[in-house]
């Protein structure tokens, strides 16, 4: 007997909003739902992210909410305790608007990232119906998508590292519909993205460990003994502050670092000088950060272990200043 093939796949991408972390103690206020296309085999078909759509307000199901989440969606909680749709109506609509648009096809949810999206939506499918049309499992995270693809740890998976073609044009709004739809097209477009093949930086891509740290001296593998160093996948070269206009006070400048997220690294380790007298700027520490890289400020000695350790598994970079 021949062998079955399996169904083809019919990615939802989906947007919650909710006044709390997790359901049951708190409640999706409202959800929105966007198909975003069609894979089978090898082939994926983009669909119109405006074409096929799904909205609805909830009612809240309990008194508890958190006002800061509340404020996110911006909806009126009021409103909703009098005029939002009954959970179990509004599930039983999703259900059937599902299985009609994925008709002949494995419908499966999609979020970004979709473990919050994916907690509310399965446990409201359960316990207002208690059946799922995408299964106990059917969910793929965007963001993991990304990282495989792209060949980076997922903490780097942000939007901010992500190739500009990647992004959607449209706005993020906070409107679950809005940002259903809006992650639909990120979402086809991940699925028809090749990335550029990562090109083997010098050293086979590995940062220099560090050999030997005193007063005034720093040892690298492959470079002269220096001073200051500018340590990175690949090789280093001497740090040269005046380069970026870096001083003890106010300290390390966010130019010092945006050549290191060029480089796809993972990690950064800012040294504060033997004394700790070398200060790091805010704005820095906000670029690495909002790139979704790892940051560590230590005491120079300190910095140069944690540089060490990271360099055994990691793309890391650092700045090292070896005297106060």
């Amino acid at each position: 007997m021949a062998a079955r093939g399996a169904r083809p796949s019919l990615y939802i991408s989906v947007d919650i909003e909710a006044d709390g972390p997790i359901p049951g103690p708190y409640s999706m206020i409202s959800f929105g739902a966007s198909v975003a296309g069609r894979q089978n085999g090898a082939s994926y078909t983009a669909a119109d992210p405006e074409q096929l759509t799904f909205y609805r307000e909830l009612r809240p199901i309990s008194e508890e909410f958190v006002p800061e989440a509340l404020a996110v969606s911006g909806l009126d909680r009021d409103l909703l305790v009098r005029e939002g749709a009954d959970p179990a109506v509004a599930m039983a609509e999703f259900r059937s608007w599902v299985r009609e648009v994925s008709a002949g096809a494995q419908p499966v949810m999609c979020g970004y990232p979709a473990s919050f999206d994916w907690t509310f939506l399965y446990w409201y499918l359960i316990r207002f119906g208690g059946d799922s049309p995408f299964g106990h499992s059917g969910c793929l995270d965007m963001k993991t998508l990304y990282a495989t693809k792209a060949r980076v740890p997922l903490r780097a998976a942000v939007k901010g590292r992500m190739p500009r073609e990647l992004l959607s044009r449209r706005r993020h709004t906070h409107h679950a519909l809005d940002d259903a739809i809006e992650q639909a097209e990120l979402m086809s477009n991940l699925m028809l993205w090749s990335p550029p093949p990562v090109p083997a930086p010098a050293a086979g891509g590995r940062s220099p460990r560090i050999t030997h740290l005193s007063w005034g001296r720093i040892e690298a593998e492959g470079l002269a003994p220096g001073k200051d160093f500018r340590l990175y996948p690949g090789g280093g070269r001497p740090w040269d502050w005046s380069e970026h206009g870096t001083r003890h006070d106010p300290g390390i400048q966010p130019q010092e670092v945006r050549e290191f997220l060029e480089l796809g690294v993972t990690a950064v380790v800012l040294t504060q000088g033997m004394e700790r007298r070398l200060g790091v700027v805010p704005q820095t520490l906000e670029v690495l950060r909002a790139a979704g890289v790892e940051v560590h400020v230590a005491e120079t000695a300190e910095a140069v272990e944690i540089y060490n350790r990271l360099a055994a598994t990691e793309r890391v970079a650092g700045l090292f200043h070896s005297t106060c």
